[in-house]
């Protein structure tokens, strides 16, 4: 086969320039490393499942009088949740507009407590247990201490 000479002197490999086929052999060896740090990460090499936790976060009681056909609850924006395991705090979340909220955390029993806003008299649940591979959906409830 006759190469053509390449223009403005660069050099060619099968019908390439060197920086197109260089850059061909880059991103084989990114595609190849992507593929070993995936299989390697899974629980077959050893490592550890995640949990996922999501929910939403309502506000309870939200007016001083709740009224028939009218919800006395409404969802809870901008709270920010923290789950502690022995002690430390291992993950945070702030609920979305709508009250929901989605994480990821190892496998285990965490407390959960609001670090924003303060004033909040009580959460409820204070705790959760998830278990390896999990999707859990939990519902936390706010005490407003309208009464």
């Amino acid at each position: 086969m006759l190469e053509r000479p390449a223009p403005r002197g660069r050099p060619r490999f099968r019908g390439y320039t060197v920086v197109v086929a260089a850059r061909a052999r880059v991103w084989d060896g990114v595609l190849v490393a992507a593929c070993v740090l995936a299989a390697g990460s899974g629980t077959a090499a050893g490592g550890t499942p995640t949990a996922v936790l999501q929910g939403t976060v309502l506000l309870a009681p939200a007016t001083p009088v709740c009224m028939p056909r009218i919800p006395c609850m409404r969802p809870a924006p901008g709270i920010v949740l923290a789950f502690s395991r022995g002690g430390l705090v291992r993950a945070r979340v702030t609920t979305a507009v709508d009250g929901s909220y989605r994480l990821a955390l190892a496998p285990g029993a965490y407390s959960v407590r609001v670090t924003r806003p303060s004033g909040i008299r009580r959460l409820s649940p204070s705790g959760v247990t998830l278990a390896g591979g999990q999707v859990k959906r939990v519902t936390f409830y706010l005490d407003t201490g309208i009464r």
